[in-house]
Formats: C-alpha cells, sequence, structure tokens
C-alpha cells in the first residue's frame, strides 16, 4: 500500500442520480424550479433580497449552450477567490466555472477550517481565498447562480480543507474506530477510536457512537491511498445540525418504494414496509406494544419506546442473541405506521446504503463485470444479449426481474401501495409479492387471470435487484431453455 498527497478532491454527497426516478427526484427539481423563481422574480420586482442587477435575463436561444456548460459544473468542494460582497451573496471567481454568485442563506454552514469553528458571513472580504460546497448550479441566469452549502475560511496551503460528508454505511469496529462509506461509494474513511468528535457550533458533547447512516460531518485528512474506493484516515471530526427531511426509499437501483424520515439525525423507516420488501414477517403484540420479526434464519422483537435492539437466530434446535443495543432512536409509531431506525435491518443482516436523499435496500447494484462470485450461478442470454448472472436457489434457476423483463420488452414498476412489482407488455400481465411462492398471468384485454401456480421458489430481495423463478417467463408466454450452464430467454436471432 501507498499513500500519496491529494491534489484534488471532490468529498461529500452528490445530487439524486439521475436514473433515480420517483417522486423524491421530482420534489428537488420542483424546489430548484421554485428557486428560479423566485430569483427571477426578485430582479423583475425590485425585491430587496437579491440586490438589482445580480441576476440578468438572457436570451433563451443563446443560452441553451450556456445552460448545458453550467448544468455540468461541479462546485462541490471548490477553492474560490472573492471577487465582490453583498449582503446574502459572494461573487467568486473559479478556476472551471469562472465568475459565479453564491447565495448564503441562513442554512449555509461557514466554518474556519483550521479550527472546525463557526464563522461569520462578515468576516468574508474581498479577495479572501474559501472552499465551496455548493449545490446544483442554476441555469437561464449570467452569471450563474449557486446555494452554499458550506463555505470554509481561513484556508492555509500546509493542508486540505475539511470534506464535508454523509455517512452512506458505517461499521463499528472491534477497536473501537469506524468506518465510514462516503462520496456515492467512493471513500472508505477510517476514523480512530480516540478521535476528537465535536458538535458544530455549540458546547454540547458528541462521541463517536453519535455517528450513524445519514450523519453529515466534517472531516480532516491529507492523504488518501489510490485506490477504488479511496482510503483515508481521519482523527478530527466535526457533527453537523441533523436535518429533519424526508428521503426515498429505493430498491432495484432506481425504484422508489416509499419514504423515510431523519428524526434527529437518525434515518427512520416503516417497519412493516420495510421489513416486508427485505423479506420479513411482521407479528405486532398489542398487549406488549411489540413487534416480531422474521425470515426464517433471524429474528427480533421490537418494542414502542424502547431504543434496545437485538438480533436473534430463527433456526430451529440453535440458540444464539446478540447482545441488546441502541440504535440513536426507539421505535415509535406515527401517521399509523411504526417507525424503526434504518440500521435496525443492518443489524438483521440486510445491505443498506444511504446516498443523498435515497436510502437503497440490497445496497447500489455496481455495473455487471461478467463475473459471478457464487458457485451455483449461470449465465443468462437474452435474445442474444449477454445480462448479468442467474443463481441456482435450491434447485430453482432464479433470475433478476427487472432486468430480465426490460431486455424481454416488458414494463416493470413499483406498486407502493400493495407492495407488489408489476409488469406488462401490452398483451400479458403479471404481479409478484415478496416472499409469497405465487404467481399469476393474466391476458389485458382479454380472458383474465388464471390460477396461481408455484414454482417452488418465493421472489426475494438481495443485492438490489428482485429475484424470481425463470419459469415465471415461461408462463408468461416467453421461451425458456437451459443449455449447459447457459440460461437462453425469448429465443436466439441466429
Amino acid at each position: 500500500m501507498f499513500f500519496v498527497a491529494l491534489t484534488k478532491r471532490k468529498p461529500g454527497t452528490k445530487p439524486l442520480p439521475d436514473r433515480l426516478t420517483g417522486y423524491k427526484k421530482e420534489v428537488v427539481i420542483m424546489m430548484e424550479k421554485k428557486r428560479m423563481a423566485a430569483l427571477l422574480a426578485a430582479v423583475l420586482f425590485g425585491m430587496s433580497a437579491i440586490p438589482a442587477g445580480a441576476v440578468n435575463l438572457i436570451d433563451t436561444d443563446a443560452a441553451a449552450t450556456d445552460s448545458a456548460e453550467h448544468a455540468e459544473l461541479d462546485l462541490y468542494g471548490v477553492r474560490a477567490t472573492v471577487t465582490d460582497r453583498q449582503d446574502g451573496e459572494l461573487t467568486v471567481s473559479t478556476e472551471t466555472a469562472g465568475t459565479v454568485v453564491v447565495h448564503i442563506s441562513e442554512q449555509t454552514i461557514i466554518m474556519d477550517t483550521q479550527t472546525g469553528l463557526p464563522a461569520g458571513a462578515q468576516d468574508i472580504k474581498k479577495g479572501d481565498e474559501v472552499y465551496l460546497y455548493c449545490g446544483e448550479m442554476m441555469a437561464l441566469s449570467e452569471p450563474p447562480q449557486v446555494y452554499a452549502k458550506a463555505v470554509l475560511v481561513n484556508l492555509t496551503d500546509e493542508h486540505e480543507p475539511a470534506s464535508l460528508l454523509s455517512a452512506e454505511q458505517v461499521k463499528r469496529n472491534a477497536d473501537g474506530s469506524l468506518t465510514v462509506q462516503a462520496s456515492d461509494g467512493g471513500l472508505t474513511l477510517n476514523i480512530a477510536r480516540n478521535a476528537s468528535v465535536t458538535p458544530f457550533g455549540t458546547k454540547n458533547k458528541a462521541k463517536l457512537e453519535d455517528i450513524r447512516m445519514g450523519t453529515r460531518f466534517f472531516a480532516w485528512y491529507d492523504t488518501i491511498l489510490e485506490s477504488y474506493p479511496a482510503q483515508a484516515s481521519t482523527d478530527k471530526v466535526v457533527l453537523l445540525p441533523s436535518e429533519d427531511d424526508t428521503f426515498a426509499i429505493v430498491i432495484e437501483g432506481d425504484m422508489v418504494a416509499g419514504e423515510g424520515r431523519m428524526t434527529n439525525g437518525v434515518a427512520m423507516v416503516p417497519l412493516r414496509l420495510t421489513a416486508e420488501l427485505c423479506g420479513f414477517t411482521v407479528k405486532w403484540n398489542a398487549r406488549d406494544r411489540a413487534v416480531h420479526l422474521t425470515n426464517g434464519t433471524v429474528q427480533t422483537t421490537v418494542t414502542i419506546g424502547r431504543d434496545a435492539y437485538f438480533r436473534a437466530t430463527a433456526l430451529p434446535d440453535a440458540d444464539g442473541m446478540s447482545r441488546p443495543g441502541a440504535l440513536g432512536a426507539a421505535p415509535y409509531i406515527a401517521q399509523s405506521r411504526t417507525w424503526v431506525p434504518a440500521e435496525l435491518f443492518g443489524l438483521l443482516g440486510e445491505q443498506l446504503e444511504m446516498r443523498g436523499d435515497a436510502l437503497y435496500l440490497g445496497g447500489v447494484p455496481n455495473a455487471f463485470t461478467g463475473e459471478a462470485d457464487e458457485t451455483n450461478a449461470f449465465n443468462i442470454v437474452c435474445k442474444d444479449k449477454t445480462l448479468d448472472k442467474g443463481r441456482m436457489e435450491n434447485g430453482v434457476a432464479m433470475v433478476p426481474l427487472r432486468e430480465v423483463g426490460e431486455a424481454l420488452g416488458y414494463t416493470v414498476t413499483w406498486d407502493i401501495e400493495n407492495r407488489q412489482a408489476k409488469m406488462n407488455n401490452g398483451k400479458v400481465m403479471t404481479h409478484i409479492n415478496i416472499g409469497e411462492d405465487s404467481y399469476i398471468r393474466s391476458v389485458m384485454n382479454g380472458d383474465g387471470t388464471e390460477a396461481p401456480v408455484s414454482f417452488g421458489a418465493a421472489p426475494y430481495f438481495a443485492d438490489g435487484k428482485t429475484w424470481v423463478p425463470a419459469k415465471l417467463f415461461e408462463l408468461l408466454g416467453e421461451q425458456v431453455e437451459m443449455k449447459g450452464n447457459t440460461l437462453y430467454l425469448g429465443g436466439t436471432e441466429n
């Protein structure tokens, strides 16, 4: 292993991926549109919040090229020189974007990067060098406009500015240290057991255990291991105020299945929805105000109002239970739902990952490399196109529902209300329920629904994908044939 000095970093959480569909991204887009409308209104009607001349309307034809260029610019983790300063905004010069107007709000964090202490906007002077963490650049304005999430001051050439990160995954190590994944999976950060952990702008005490999935924080490190993901270590962390906000619960890489919420810095999810997506059965005990979960392999019981969680085996003739521990928030009931920390499902062995405004169940699927770790894997060829690997489960050939369905010309959607995956090609349709070995075929505009059949395996969710028996597609009328270690679907073109 070797370490190299960082010359340019782009740490932190990126905006919601373009491939993420559903209401959450629409909300983000609507918010940006509202912000843009507010800026334009300020110019047209002379609002004092934005000084006259701060935004110049430009010709829409000429803006087409500029808008595309502005959309590509990334001002999350860049140095800039202040060329002008007015109330609520900085005009800065950057290497990548030229002149940019940076709007400062009450939510913008301004911090001395050498001390980790709060600084004031009034202390920023013309000619100062600052380090910016900004949101997406707004088009149709000249110069381009951005909103600052954080501005770091008092920079030095001796050390890199603090990195603004969001914990996507958190692993608590046996030696007391933490391993945190951040930067859209591109950074693995080790936080030392004796690291300095302080909250931003308060005299409250903080500890390493306060860093959980979804926690925003600053970390200081000057060197990084050249690898993927990159690796770095830190012994200084400043925790940022928690944001009580919502996030999308995502399956299949980009299908929004529900909504979670941040409560006092803890990512909370609706218990029944999340449990059933992960293949657990849920049973409510009204007398004890407790909920029991099991998937046949592991089980647990959570009690309303008690921040104590454990994992126990559910296998017959087997004993074993982890010591109860806190996850930062007790289960509670709101909006006719029971809410629990998302990390409960990590404790139960499920893969979770928080990226930006989305919690991915089963993790974020990686691009197919053509290699399979499973000894029971098989190749999938669909109409002469090689897809990701399938897997044998107790003698049943299982395939990724969405990838195979779309390759065969089906539209695959997720029904949030009924917690079903639905699929149709305009002629036939079906729906499947996680954990239920029951499959149907319905003829659209035809003879209705056939009797349910069983294929010996229920759909389940793993590795960011929903897995179903390959015979489901045979039921729908597709050609399915296994030859050696390759499953052929839909026939071949040759």
